[in-house]
């Protein structure tokens, strides 16, 4: 494919295929029902982000956002289904030189010093995965410069640790915070000059790529629901009506963080300000519910479920769940909720794990009338399993 192929026009419309629509028409709501094909539970977040998608795409203007939220709860999940966006809609063909970076390895700890190449570096390998062996200068320049950079576990990279300054927390923010606002950055590579392959130096501008950050932020949590529990504060919990995987109804009283945050609470907790106001939302992902828990668990390609069902087709099994036996894994896979959907594959394991040794002496499986065997997990059978009975 030639040059103009990869790079879209100024009339924002990508050339690389036949037919394509101005990026301009591919709207917010047509990208949140793509996205929402891979990621349960977070709506509110994927209109956030489907939003930063088209501004990062049309061009106009930074979408740099900010995802908060227990682990389990969707994080990497919607990472890799944007990567999927830009891989299933044929428009998106330039934005594919998409990378997912820990935090902690864009800062040289010995010397003190933030390392942009290294962050390049990964950019790189994604666009020459994409646009094959002999690439150019000008095409490998205009595929970095349309990256979206997705870094994890930002919170580690927190400017206060146990109270005293963090100079690496300090170093990597500030990186961060100059590349955000738009920088030239000299990058040495090699790329085809005059048809040979040659050193070179691109000078990479960093203002029209989009910057995913997103971290568990545990501390955070414990932060701000102590100042909340703290008398004087003049704020209160909230108490709901709870239903049961039984259908019996109870009241808890439970801390949300979304109901209580501010900016102050990210500054105690070590972001610099000029940090955090480079990105154009903060979006704090919900807590999953027992219904999303038990739709995680029956339909995500990933789910122990799921997997599991895989594994016993290779017998010649059949495997099957009741709807109250999927209520009650869901239910107390909701209690974990610093670990999320994380907390389905312990607890699905636990019941599953003495069947998959050995199915075929379980008293689960039965023959079917034509050919073949089935195994039914129960809601008994889970009660057992994890001492609920």
């Amino acid at each position: 494919m030639s040059q103009q192929g990869r790079e879209v026009t100024s009339e924002g419309r990508a050339d690389g295929s036949a037919g394509s629509r101005p990026l301009a028409e591919i709207k917010p709501r047509e990208i949140f029902q793509e996205l929402k094909r891979g990621v349960l539970g977070q709506d509110r977040a994927l209109r956030y982000v489907s939003v930063a998608v088209y501004k990062h795409v049309t061009g106009k203007v930074s979408g740099n956002i900010l995802l908060i939220g227990n682990s389990g709860t969707g994080k990497t999940t919607i990472m890799n289904n944007i990567q999927r966006l830009y891989r299933d809609i044929p428009e998106y063909r330039p934005f594919q030189a998409m990378t997912i970076i820990n935090a902690n390895l864009l800062v040289d700890s010995d010397r003190m010093e933030f390392r942009p190449d290294r962050l390049l570096t990964a950019i790189e390998q994604r666009a020459r995965t994409l646009l094959g062996r002999k690439v150019t200068a000008d095409e490998l320049k205009a595929a970095m410069e349309k990256a979206t950079v997705c870094i994890d576990e930002i919170d580690k990279m927190s400017s206060i640790v146990a109270g005293k300054p963090n100079a690496i927390g300090v170093v990597l923010q500030q990186g961060l915070l100059t590349l955000m606002e738009g920088e030239q950055v000299s990058y040495r590579t090699y790329a085809v000059v005059d048809g040979e392959e040659r050193q070179i130096t691109l000078d990479i501008d960093t203002s029209h790529m989009m910057f995913i950050c997103g971290g568990a932020f545990e501390e955070l949590y414990d932060q701000v629901y102590l100042r909340v529990i703290k008398p004087g504060s003049g704020e209160k919990l909230k108490s709901q009506a709870i239903r049961s995987a039984d259908g019996t109804v109870h009241i808890e009283t439970r801390f949300t963080l979304g109901d209580f945050l501010k900016d102050e609470d990210l500054f105690t907790y070590g972001m610099v300000p000029q940090f955090m106001a480079r990105f154009d939302n903060i979006v704090l992902l919900n807590e999953l519910s027992g219904d999303v828990l038990k739709q995680i668990l029956l339909e995500s390609l990933n789910s122990p479920f799921v997997r599991s069902r895989s594994y016993f087709e290779v017998m010649g099994i059949s495997l099957e769940i009741d709807d109250l036996a999927a209520a009650l894994i869901a239910e107390q896979a909701q209690k974990h909720t610093r670990t999320g959907a994380r907390a389905l594959r312990m607890i699905f394991g636990k019941i599953i794990n003495r069947v998959e040794f050995d199915p075929f002496e379980s008293k689960a499986l039965e023959e079917l009338p034509d050919g073949g065997y089935r195994i039914k997990i129960s809601a008994a059978m889970v009660k057992r399993e994890l001492g609920l009975a």
